[in-house]
């Protein structure tokens, strides 16, 4: 277990998934830093070496607390995302080209978009089939801002070698401040039937005391993610998606030394046969 706990120092600053920081909500002294959550759900989940080596080479390369991580669940299948910020966008210090530069020792990259499109994220995915070499990154997800928007909001696109294409619209809400406008944009929606429709089957009682709630329109499914939660609510999240005991396990016995980070989770939804399906889910932290 020592092999991949990582403990704060002096000097930590804490950040949320979208690397904006927040002050520590207990004293950070003797307690674990968020990386230890990705390498231990590696080694609950069985990835394979490969990947932890391809992290902590991005690591090196952009430095520590740059890099935000995702664990994914999808049915019974698990995998991980890496997402890169740099708000700067054209002035960026951390680019597709320098990340792709890093990971090239162990998955080389045809993929490139110009320099000059203002992003200011983007992500990549990582699974058995990428850490075992059977597969390369294909794909990276490419975000952009909507400043014509009256709240926050995002723009995905997938970058692919056939090029751009539009993919995922984000909107962020203050959880307290905003919830009726959250309601109404969980309603306006696709993918579900209204009539009969229990909105806290989607706005989880128990999370919705958070600070940000992002609600995301997809192409085959919507999603809402809750930013900024507590340790006992991730225990309850992962709890509630079924994660593998192992995961479950190590955040209730490590809770004491976890609970000065707030927490980001997620799930993907749509109705099927006039019942809600929970396609996806995932938590996330800070390398």
């Amino acid at each position: 277990m020592a092999d991949f706990l990582e403990w704060t120092q002096p000097g930590d600053k804490q950040f949320d998934y979208c690397l904006w920081p927040y002050k520590p909500v207990a004293a950070t002294a003797g307690k674990l830093r968020s990386s230890t959550l990705l390498w231990q759900s590696f080694e609950a989940l069985g990835a394979p070496p490969l990947l932890n080596e391809m992290v902590r080479a991005v690591q090196g390369e952009i430095g520590p607390f740059r890099t935000v991580w995702g664990v994914k669940q999808k049915g019974s299948d698990f995998s991980w995302e890496l997402y890169f910020y740099d708000y700067e966008r054209l002035e960026r210090e951390v680019s597709i080209e320098r990340v792709l530069a890093a990971l090239a020792p162990y998955t080389p990259s045809t993929l490139a978009l110009s320099p000059k499109r203002p992003y200011f994220m983007f992500s990549l995915d990582l699974d058995a089939a990428l850490g075992e070499r059977k597969r390369g990154i294909e794909e990276i997800s490419v975000y952009l801002g909507n400043p014509s928007s009256v709240v926050s909001s995002g723009l995905c696109y997938q970058l692919s070698p056939s090029g751009l294409r539009f993919d995922n619209l984000y909107y962020f809400f203050d959880a307290k401040d905003d919830w009726e406008d959250i309601v109404g944009k969980v309603a306006a929606s696709a993918h579900l039937d209204l009539d009969g429709l229990d909105i806290s089957s989607i706005l989880w009682p128990e999370l919705c005391d958070c600070g940000i709630i992002v609600v995301a329109n997809k192409k085959y499914n919507d999603g809402v993610y809750f930013s900024r939660i507590r340790i006992d609510q991730l225990i309850w999240f992962v709890d509630r998606l079924g994660y593998p005991d192992a995961i479950q396990a190590f955040l209730t016995a490590n809770k004491t030394r976890l609970d000065h980070m707030l927490y980001d989770v997620g799930i993907d939804y749509r109705m099927i046969g006039g019942r809600l399906e929970i396609l996806k889910s995932a938590y996330y932290g800070v390398l």
